[in-house]
């Protein structure tokens, strides 16, 4: 056997038919290529990560600043600070999709494939807990080759109008509408940040965590252009916030977005979420701890309680051999959460 050494574990190229040196050198290069290739789109990934955490923090900021006296407002945040804020929003603007499938590695796929069984599974759990007139719909973040709204609809059955997508790429949206090919209806995708698409327009202030200090993980929900988010209005039983980045105000604002809402789950019956932490190990406990903390206090507030079903996965017809982190080198972390009436 030859061995190459990929991302994560060795692959293996069988010797039962003759290689060549030209085809074995080709297959080298492209092992090289491949990992390369690897390299590139986890440097870009983690490239839009930091600029997201920075944006919110510098977002949160500025709302705090927004509620003091001009003076004040202005030495709490800088005139450079002010300016970084409004550069790299211009350049989120003109950000284009990163999101390539055709880098992923198979043990990837996998782990992206085992969380969309998980996501209709759970649907499934909460859908059976309720005795409702119509069909439930579920709200999600999914990439310009769909595989989560095609997981849905080819595995799941749901019918695509159950299925709503936000978006921040406008070419993504494009792709995943049907009328640029892709298998949801045009008003269920929207392009927007999850929050954005969620947030009602009624106020909402939502302490995150308890013991944190002050605004460390709170999240101030209000929609930016003081009227409903495209969403915001639709009722969801399940969610799944994927590649949402690692800072915990922001997953904490989607989380808020999409739990207080007036019109989320008028039945009362179980709502599953679903979110994931780009970057694998670093941080990721105390990440997942910030937020678990956060949706207690949402559950709370709705009287309900949370539960882990990943720890009873065949409770719920979840595959045993799921696992939290997964991904190209290890480097995302997924799971998932439900929350149950506490009656």
């Amino acid at each position: 056997m030859f061995t190459f050494l990929a991302a994560g574990r060795d692959r293996r190229i069988s010797t039962t038919s003759t290689i060549s040196d030209v085809q074995l050198k080709l297959l080298t290069d492209e092992d090289k290529s491949r990992q390369k290739r690897l390299g590139q789109m986890k440097q870009r990934l983690q490239k839009e990560s930091s600029r997201e955490n920075r944006i919110s923090a510098l977002e949160l900021k500025l709302k705090n600043a927004e509620r003091m006296p001009i003076a004040e407002s202005e030495v709490y945040m800088t005139k450079a600070e002010r300016a970084e804020l409004q550069g790299l929003l211009k350049v989120r603007e003109s950000f284009e999709e990163q999101y390539d499938p055709k880098t992923f590695t198979k043990e990837h796929l996998e782990f992206k494939a085992m969380h969309n069984d998980a996501f209709i599974q759970l649907f499934k759990y909460c859908q059976d807990a309720r005795d409702l007139s119509e069909e439930a719909n579920v709200f999600f973040l999914d990439g310009p080759d769909g595989a989560t709204a095609s997981a849905l609809i080819h595995k799941g059955g749901f019918d695509p109008a159950q299925c709503y997508v936000a978006n921040r790429h406008e070419s993504s949206c494009v792709s995943l509408r049907m009328s640029g090919g892709g298998l949801l209806p045009d008003e269920n995708v929207v392009h927007a940040t999850a929050a954005e698409a969620l947030t009602a327009s009624e106020p909402i202030f939502v302490d995150g965590v308890d013991g944190s200090s002050p605004g460390e993980y709170d999240a101030d929900i209000t929609s930016l252009a003081g009227k409903d988010g495209a969403f915001a209005r639709v009722n969801f039983i399940a969610y799944y916030f994927d590649g949402c980045g690692g800072f915990v105000p922001h997953i904490v604002g989607m989380l808020s977005a999409a739990l207080l809402r007036p019109s989320s789950d008028r039945e009362h019956g179980p709502i599953a979420v679903g979110y994931s932490l780009l970057g694998g190990n670093k941080d990721v406990v105390g990440k997942e701890l910030a937020i678990s903390r956060a949706l207690t206090i949402l559950a709370r507030m709705r009287g309900m309680k949370m539960v882990h079903p990943l720890d009873d996965p065949t409770h719920y017809e979840i595959s045993p051999d799921i696992q939290k982190i997964g991904g190209s080198n290890d480097g995302t972390f997924t799971t998932w959460l439900l929350l149950q009436p506490e009656s």
